[in-house]
């Protein structure tokens, strides 16, 4: 008896099985993790960047682009580790966050010393 109502449950769907495997409950959680999954679309797009300018000058190079989009994924990651309380996601972007921002404030100050030397 107890196999044939097992077997008239029905099995869950694609979906389910996909927020039970991605540890989300709600379609709240669904769309936090769209936003995990773009913050991180966007993050590796600065390797796409960087792989550009160097094949473009012929040399290892990190144009400003790179760590403009660094900081970008990183604040999206960060909100969504923020969100989903996932500690060692928060602590690696922080320090991530952290060079990124000090990169693009030493890129500035050798824009300003450009500009002071020129006439």
């Amino acid at each position: 008896m107890m196999t044939m109502l097992a077997a008239a449950a029905p099995s869950p769907s694609m979906l389910d099985q996909f927020m039970v495997w991605a540890n989300v409950h709600t379609a709240a959680e669904v769309w936090l993790l769209v936003f995990g999954v773009l913050g991180q679309g966007v993050f590796f797009m600065r390797w796409i960047v960087q792989w550009i300018a160097s094949e473009s000058r012929g040399e290892s190079h990190v144009p400003e682009m790179f760590w403009w989009i660094s900081l970008v994924g990183a604040t999206m990651l960060f909100v969504y580790f923020g969100l989903r309380g996932e500690v060692v996601g928060l602590l690696g972007q922080s320090v991530g966050w952290t060079v990124y921002s000090r990169n693009l404030m030493l890129l500035a100050r050798k824009r300003r010393l450009l500009a002071a030397e020129s006439p």
